[in-house]
C-alpha cells in the first residue's frame, strides 16, 4: 500500500521512546506522524488530514484530554484515543463523556488491543467521510435535476460501497434509500418495504433521543446505542450516528443514519 493512500494518524507524547514504540507498531498500516507536545500536534492537525490522534494524557503544558478537546473543535470528524495510566482513569472518563475522546487505552498498552482500536476508529472515520461526501454530492446532483428519484439507482450504488448501514431521509423524515448493509441489519431483502416509510418506523427515535444525538453530533461525538425494529418483529441494538445539516434557515435537520 502506497503511503499516499494510507490513512494518516498522529501520535503525541513528550517521551520519544513512547513515540518510537507507537510508530513501530502502526507504521506498516498507516502514515504515522508524531509530535512531542500539544502545541506541535495542533499545528500538524491544521496542516494535514488526520484520521486518528493518539495522545498521552500526562504531558507538560497541555494534557492529552485538553489537546483532544481542541482537536474536536478543529477537526470534529477526527477520531481520538487517549493513553492513560490507571491514576488517570477519571480524566479519561470525563473526556469521553464530554465527547472529546472516542476511546482510552491503558498504559502500558496491549499492542493488539491498540491496533484493533485504531483499525475500528479508522473504519468509523472513513464512514463519516463517506457520508459527508455523499451528502455534498447529493446536494449538487439535486440542484441540477428536477426529480431526485431518477437518480435512486446511482445513489444506491454509491451507498452500497459503504460497509456500514446507511439510511438517507428527505426533508419530511421519509426514507429515500437504505444500502445493502443497512437492509441486512434491518433483516429486509429489498427496499420495497422500507422506502418512503417514516424513519421512526424502523429506528426508535423519540424527541428526547433525537435531541441527544443532535447534541452528540454538534460536539463531534458519534456512534451511540440505538434500537432498530427489524423485519421479523424483533428489536435489536445497533451503534448509530445521526447526520444533521443546516436548512435554509440555519436549523439542523436530520439527513441520515449510519449504523452497524
Amino acid at each position: 500500500m502506497a503511503d499516499k493512500i494510507k490513512p494518516t494518524i498522529l501520535c503525541v507524547d513528550d517521551e520519544q521512546d513512547i513515540l518510537d514504540s507507537l510508530f513501530d507498531t502502526l507504521m506498516d498500516s498507516y502514515n504515522v506522524k508524531t509530535a512531542t507536545s500539544g502545541a506541535d500536534a495542533l499545528k500538524i492537525i491544521q496542516e494535514h488530514e488526520i484520521a486518528v490522534v493518539i495522545s498521552d494524557q500526562r504531558m507538560p503544558g497541555m494534557t492529552g484530554s485538553q489537546l483532544l478537546h481542541e482537536v474536536n473543535i478543529i477537526k470534529p470528524r477526527c477520531k481520538k484515543v487517549l493513553l492513560t495510566g490507571y491514576s488517570d482513569i477519571d480524566a479519561a472518563v470525563e473526556a469521553i463523556n464530554k465527547g472529546a475522546v472516542n476511546k482510552y487505552v491503558h498504559k502500558p498498552w496491549d499492542e493488539q488491543e491498540l491496533v484493533e482500536a485504531v483499525g475500528h476508529l479508522i473504519k468509523l472515520y472513513n464512514a463519516d467521510e463517506f457520508m459527508n461526501k455523499m451528502i455534498e454530492d447529493s446536494k449538487q446532483i439535486k440542484a441540477k435535476v428536477e426529480n431526485w428519484k431518477h437518480h435512486s439507482d446511482l445513489l444506491s450504488q454509491f451507498m452500497d460501497g459503504c460497509q456500514m448501514g446507511m439510511c438517507v431521509v428527505d426533508e419530511e423524515g421519509h426514507i429515500i434509500s437504505v444500502n445493502k448493509t443497512g437492509l441486512r441489519l434491518l433483516k429486509f431483502e429489498n427496499m420495497d418495504a422500507v422506502k418512503d416509510n417514516n424513519l421512526d418506523t424502523f429506528f426508535v427515535l423519540d424527541a428526547a433521543k433525537r435531541q441527544m444525538f443532535l447534541e452528540l453530533y454538534e460536539n463531534g461525538q458519534s456512534y451511540r446505542p440505538l434500537e432498530v425494529k427489524q423485519a421479523d418483529g424483533g428489536v435489536s441494538n445497533v451503534a448509530a450516528s445521526l447526520v444533521f445539516l443546516n436548512d435554509e434557515k440555519g436549523v439542523k435537520q436530520l439527513k441520515g443514519v449510519l449504523f452497524n
